[in-house]
Order: structure tokens, then C-alpha cells, then sequence
């Protein structure tokens, strides 16, 4: 087969248009990319600009895994607080009764790893990485026999720590503990995908933003923590929405874990053989804590339950007085 000039010159041409067509793609996946990056740091500076969240008392426990911020308040019996595993959990959720049960104990608040003000190390976090850190707060910070006061999931850390090390405990206090059957759950390929997904430098980030933007906080405070949205009080939606982006694009790891289910712990051996004192405070319009409560008083009938009146997700927050009043009831058994 023979080919003429102009054979030759067809080829030449096309193959310059498939190279301009492919130049054409990157620079465009380029710009797609560039936009992308441009709009996630925008979203975290804007979100972290109002700096609710700086404290006087920068305290920091400098923990193999990353610094832990901390703060302490009163003088008595110490009580450590636990805030909700969320991306945007820290310890602001208990700033409205701190000042009541620092009447009587000294009160330790803590940012877990990877939330808040704490540091925001890019790995996998688990619920045994938790229990870890909150034994070694106790140990080398508190120094003492410590109760514990948990919110939502973070139950499992504190049944899971007192099992491990239980001479470091003395009572614990559930506010609307995570059923039994939430917390068995492993991950499974839905949920490593997504956990896979959301590690990702760009699509991760751009994912986490999504999922935690100002209008998904403000949704949780009407639907999941409040049952009369007329008590929230100003600026602490705000304060939640900064927690989640504190520390740059590396807040999504945490995040990443959670969804994943690397914090969830199957608790029942723990929770049968802990003879410490417990009780759990339940929200009187949270769905499924009958259940809940069941769960927990069938593997250990020795635990107390009530369910606080016109609260939801976030008793302590809802109810702050009432909740301390009747925290500090169950601490000075």
C-alpha cells in the first residue's frame, strides 16, 4: 500500500487534534481541580474566621497521638466530659453546666483526638485509639479515681476504658447512650468505600464540606438535639460549625472513621462484667431509648435510667441546670 503527501498530512492533522483535544482536557481537569481546592479553603476559613472557639486557658496534653486540649474548673471529686463522636464535637457542647457541677468537682473537659481544638492526625481512628487516650488523660493529667459524664456514643469509650483500667473509675453517667445494636455494627464495604472516599486529598475533602455544612448543623440542632428549638442558645450553632473545620482539611479523617464504623465497639462483655456505679439520663422525646435503656439494664440490671422531660438529643445542652442537678445527684452517691 502506498501513501501520497497528502495521506501523510491528514495523519500529521490529526494527530495535532488529538494532542490539542487532550491539552485541552487537562487544563480544564486542571481548572476543575483549582476551583475545587479554591472553594474548600474558602469554606474552612470562612468557617473558623469568628474564632468562637479560641480559649484563654490553651491547655494541651501532649499525647503520643497528637496534643489534646483540655480545660479544668472547680475543685472537688474530678469528673471528666465526654462530647459526642461528630465531626463537629468538642467541648462546647457542655459549656452551659459546667459552672454547676464545677460547684462541687473539679471538672475536666476534653476535645477528643481528632476533634475541636485538638490536633487532627491524617490516620484511622478507633474506638480503642479513644479508650487509650482517655485512660492516659486520667493517668497522667486527672492523677485520681475519675467519673465520667458521656454524651451520645462516647459511651462505649468509657464502658471500654473502665473495662480495660478500672481501678481509674469510680461512677459513669450515659446521656442517650448509642444502643447496643448500633455499636456492634463493623465496617463493611459500603462503609470502607466511603471511608476510603472521604481520605481522598480532593473529592474527600470536597465530600466532608458537604456533609458538614452550616445547614446540616443548624437541621441536627432542630431535629436531633432540641426538642423546642426555641432554646437554642445564639451562636452555638456557629460554635459547632467551626469545631468541624478547626485544624484545616485533615478534620476529615475523623470523620472519615466514623462513617466508617472504626469507633464502634461490640460492648456487651465489657458492660456485664463492670460492677461500677452507672446511670444512665435519657431524652424523653429521643427515639428508640426504651430500647436503649433495655439494652443496656438486661446485660447490667444494676444500672439506673431516667428520662429527662421535654429534652431530645442534647439534654445537657437543653436543660443545663436540671441536667447538672441531676448529674450531681448521681456523683454524690
Amino acid at each position: 500500500m502506498t501513501y501520497n503527501n497528502s495521506t501523510w498530512q491528514k495523519g500529521a492533522d490529526s494527530v495535532k487534534e488529538s494532542r490539542k483535544k487532550l491539552l485541552k482536557g487537562i487544563v480544564t481537569a486542571a481548572a476543575a481541580a483549582g476551583a475545587v481546592y479554591g472553594m474548600n479553603r474558602l469554606v474552612f476559613f470562612l468557617s473558623t474566621m469568628k474564632d468562637l472557639l479560641t480559649s484563654k486557658e490553651k491547655s494541651y496534653y501532649n499525647w503520643r497521638f497528637g496534643d489534646i486540649y483540655y480545660a479544668r474548673k472547680g475543685e472537688g471529686r474530678p469528673v471528666l466530659l465526654l462530647h459526642q463522636l461528630s465531626a463537629s464535637g468538642s467541648d462546647c457542647e457542655w459549656q452551659s453546666m459546667i459552672d454547676e457541677l464545677a460547684e462541687d468537682h473539679t471538672v475536666y473537659t476534653i476535645d477528643l483526638p481528632g476533634c475541636g481544638r485538638s490536633q487532627k492526625e491524617k490516620m484511622v481512628y478507633t474506638n480503642y485509639l479513644y479508650v487509650q487516650a482517655v485512660n492516659d488523660f486520667v493517668k497522667h493529667v486527672i492523677k485520681t479515681k475519675t467519673d465520667i459524664i458521656t454524651s451520645g456514643d462516647t459511651s462505649s469509650i468509657a464502658v471500654m476504658a473502665c473495662h480495660s483500667e478500672p481501678s481509674l473509675y469510680g461512677r459513669f453517667i450515659f446521656i442517650n447512650p448509642e444502643s447496643l445494636d448500633h455499636m456492634i455494627r463493623t465496617p463493611g464495604p459500603q462503609q470502607k468505600c466511603l471511608s476510603y472516599l472521604l481520605q481522598l486529598p480532593l473529592v474527600g475533602t470536597l465530600y466532608y464540606v458537604l456533609a458538614n455544612s452550616r445547614w446540616k448543623v443548624k437541621r441536627d440542632f432542630r431535629t436531633k438535639y432540641y426538642y423546642n428549638g426555641d432554646r437554642i442558645e445564639p451562636g452555638m450553632e456557629d460554635m459547632f460549625y467551626e469545631a468541624a473545620h478547626l485544624g484545616g482539611f485533615a478534620a476529615r479523617f475523623a470523620y472519615a472513621s466514623q462513617v466508617g464504623y472504626y469507633t464502634r465497639i461490640n460492648v456487651v462483655y465489657a458492660l456485664k462484667q463492670i460492677d461500677h456505679s452507672m446511670y444512665i439520663i435519657g431524652g424523653e422525646a429521643m427515639e428508640g431509648m426504651d430500647d436503649t435503656i433495655a439494652g443496656y439494664t438486661h446485660f447490667n440490671p444494676a444500672i439506673e435510667a431516667v428520662r429527662m422531660e421535654g429534652t431530645k438529643g442534647m439534654p445537657h445542652m437543653e436543660k443545663p441546670v436540671e441536667t447538672a442537678d441531676l448529674c450531681k445527684l448521681y456523683l454524690e452517691r
